[in-house]
């Protein structure tokens, strides 16, 4: 199975269409523009049906089944949109599955939306039939150094010319929402058509508009990004969110990376990775700080956990976003303001 990025698809579907799409992923905006383009270029080759499903345990199959077995009245032929649920679907779903794989026909056209799919689903016969005339299109979040690839090629795509500080302030003010991005990358195009865009231009109409997860904190600390780190804090906690959740999260890859520091010299790493179910975008993160944090005193920074902790459970309105910045600091090695005294923490 051809495995792409959204921005290729223009230039695969140019070689023509597939029996099956697989979109996979959580970002809204490239899983919608993905399924557009799919849906235009299949509409001029006579696919002007749309069925849109979503798979529970509800779902009409039977229905399904003499739709794909039946030809249109009109001699059209059909898109079928298949949108999986987050949870494991279950045996039943894959019998159906299996069953509807039997069905397909040069007339009907299958995409498949889903944040991902498992090793389990992976090996089931519905799947390995699809794959054979399937396109994989990856629709996850974008990390931050594929971000400003991202904006260069729309860019270019709308003819719209922007330098290098431009390119800087929207991975800074946009990043985890394309679809504001792409907003203001269209209204920089309509406000300075034929101008090449710069900082100050840009600054007229931006809006700290980045949408972060906490996992995207956990990251930038184990990858060591301090600047970034504290960056993503600062946006995180604005939004109310509970500051126990980052600690748990935390907690959990630290006492992974104190296994991997005591197995490490007769395990080779993979090895320990495999054993702990550890997929493949986190272990690039995990990699970087068993390099970096072998000789980081761990004993001293439970010690500073444990006391955000404790401060929380006497107080739980009591702000620690604070003490988690000096946290963040010491696992990024960063030297943390003079004027805080990291003993009383």
């Amino acid at each position: 199975m051809q495995k792409i990025y959204p921005e290729q698809l223009d230039a695969q579907l140019t070689k023509g269409l597939k029996t099956c799409y697989m979109l996979v992923g959580n970002e809204l905006f490239l899983l919608e523009e993905a399924k557009n383009i799919i849906r235009a270029a299949a509409q001029k080759q006579g696919f002007t049906e749309y069925l849109k499903i979503e798979l529970n345990k509800k779902t009409d199959w039977q229905n399904i089944f003499i739709i794909c077995q039946s030809f249109s009245l009109f001699n059209t032929r059909q898109i079928f949109l298949l949108i999986f649920p987050d949870c494991d679907p279950g045996s039943f779903i894959n019998t159906q599955l299996m069953q509807l794989s039997t069905f397909i026909h040069p007339d009907i056209l299958l995409i498949l939306q889903a944040s991902s799919f498992s090793k389990k689903q992976k090996n089931t016969k519905w799947y390995n039939n699809l794959s054979v005339n399937a396109v994989e299109v990856s629709c996850h979040t974008m990390e931050f150094k594929k971000l400003s690839i991202w904006i260069s090629d729309r860019a270019k795509q709308l003819n719209l010319e922007i330098n290098d500080e431009v390119h800087q302030l929207l991975c800074y003010s946009y990043e985890g929402n394309l679809l504001e991005l792409s907003k203001v990358l269209e209204q920089a195009l309509i406000l300075w058509p034929n101008t090449k865009v710069t900082a100050g231009h840009i600054k007229q109409i931006i809006h700290n508009s980045a949408h972060f997860t906490i996992f995207n904190w956990l990251n930038s600390v184990l990858a060591g990004d301090g600047k970034r780190a504290i960056h993503i804090l600062h946006k995180i906690s604005s939004e109310n969110t509970e500051p126990m959740i980052l600690l748990r999260i935390l907690q959990r890859d630290l006492t992974l990376l104190l296994i991997i520091k005591r197995k490490i010299t007769y395990t080779p790493l993979h090895i320990i990775l495999n054993q702990h179910r550890i997929y493949q975008q986190r272990r690039t993160y995990l990699t970087l700080a068993t390099q970096r944090l072998s000789n980081i005193n761990f004993l001293y920074v439970f010690h500073l956990m444990r006391n955000i902790e404790l401060k929380l459970k006497k107080n739980f309105n009591q702000s620690v976003w604070l003490e988690i910045e000096v946290l963040t600091m010491v696992l990024c090695g960063l030297c943390y303001p003079l004027n805080i005294n990291i003993s009383s923490l």
